[in-house]
């Protein structure tokens, strides 16, 4: 079972404007995302799941804004 929900180059992880794959693997629900590589959820129960992928692209925000800020950081580091 494939949701495909449209993406648009001006957002960014946003639950509701990237594209979703659902599927049933071993009783749980998985949802990864084409849009998001790093993106994996899975949870028997489906709402818990569904629940899940917008804090899980958060904390992926989060880590990303972090490694930009350590490499902008180091960047300056070597520059001066």
């Amino acid at each position: 079972m494939n949701e495909t929900i449209p993406a648009t180059p001006q957002t960014s992880l946003r639950a509701d404007v990237i594209h979703l794959d659902h599927r049933v693997i071993g009783g749980k629900h998985v949802f990864t995302s084409p849009d998001v590589p790093e993106l994996h959820i899975s949870h028997a129960d489906e709402a818990t799941a569904r629940a899940d992928i917008q804090p899980a692209l958060d904390a992926l925000a989060r880590t990303k804004a972090r490694l930009a800020a350590k490499q902008e950081k180091a960047r300056l580091i070597q520059a001066a």
